[in-house]
């Protein structure tokens, strides 16, 4: 009997081991989706992989017009914060990869760092779209941003001409390194150029695209140049929003021109109230839509040619601030 009961005991094992062999399952072993599960979700729509420098109120927006516009083509977003991190955003890539995302879009923490993403992506037949921030290399790549170089020489100008063309300026630059903060400081001093002798750049630097850290940079300048700066010109609105800060705190600010770039809702609204002499607007929102349709048109063979396509960047003052407040902005 009782040897009747072992081997009874033995074949319902055997059974029960060959039905778990056969089992497709519903996670691997990471706590991950399987590869059956992967493939029918793909059925579904695209899954687009995204790593972003570091979650500042301009790439929210541009966040939101990317979940938009994936809603819209049917597809999935992996949205990931590399907090400032280029080594952060390096494994970010590399796991994207190994999660097998039909594609990735990337905007660099650091413009040189992130180069090796490319041959990363390649090696493993995903394609890459960079947005809003440009890639050091030569080698081609798909990209959706701003024409940075541009929207340097705008801030500039319209700060130098303000001042009458002759005066004293600072520079608040963003992350060292970055591609907006490497192109908009080469569009700031193409303008300074021409203005040689008369118009002195007193100090420059970064104060890593952060209201926080611009306010005290400011501070700073302000106790070192007393009353000689004419002008502040920020590369971001949100370190512009802290120069204000500081001017006002000072009681100079009257005394003080400031420019920026990219146009948010807080930067517009200080246009309006006079205390931004203007802004150069970069559409955060329509740069995530034309990111994600990028992606989705190199994905269904649509776009084939590797190339650097730019969005408008028009200057805002209060003649056209309401343009935006009361459409994109509004409550």
């Amino acid at each position: 009997m009782k040897k009747r009961l072992l081997s009874m005991f033995l074949v319902l094992a055997m059974a029960a081991s060959m039905l778990m062999g056969c089992s497709t399952g519903t996670e691997s072993s990471d706590g991950g989706s399987s590869e059956t599960e992967e493939k029918t979700e793909k059925k579904d729509g695209y899954t687009i992989g995204c790593t972003v420098y570091y979650m500042t109120e301009f790439i929210t927006l541009m966040v939101e017009g990317m979940e938009e516009k994936a809603k819209e083509l049917g597809c999935n977003l992996v949205m990931l914060d590399a907090q400032n991190d280029a080594q952060n955003q390096i494994t970010q890539v590399e796991n994207l990869i190994a999660q097998k995302v039909d594609i990735i879009v990337v905007a660099a923490v650091d413009s040189d760092a992130i180069v090796p993403a490319i041959e990363m992506c390649e090696n493993a037949g995903i394609p890459l779209v960079g947005v809003n921030m440009l890639i050091n290399t030569d080698q081609p790549y798909h990209y959706v941003g701003p024409d940075d170089v541009l929207a340097g020489e705008l801030e500039m100008q319209h700060a130098i001409d303000e001042i009458g063309g002759k005066g004293n300026v600072v520079i608040l630059e963003g992350p060292i390194g970055q591609s907006a903060q490497i192109q908009r400081l080469e569009g700031n001093m193409n303008v300074l150029k021409k203005y040689e002798g008369k118009v002195e750049l007193l100090a420059q630097q970064t104060a890593n695209w952060s209201r926080e850290e611009a306010l005290s940079l400011v501070e700073n300048w302000i106790e070192t140049f007393g009353g000689k700066i004419n002008a502040v010109v920020a590369q971001n609105d949100e370190m512009a929003l802290g120069a204000i800060q500081a001017l006002e705190a000072a009681g100079v600010k009257d005394k003080v021109v400031v420019t920026a770039v990219d146009a948010i809702k807080d930067g517009c609204n200080a246009v309006k109230e006079g205390k931004l002499l203007g802004t150069v607007y970069q559409d955060a929102a329509l740069e995530g839509q034309e990111a994600v349709q990028k992606a989705y048109d190199v994905l269904e063979g649509k776009v084939t040619e590797k190339k650097l396509d730019y969005i408008d960047m028009p200057w805002i003052t209060t003649e056209n601030v309401d343009d935006l407040l009361t459409t994109i902005y509004a409550d």
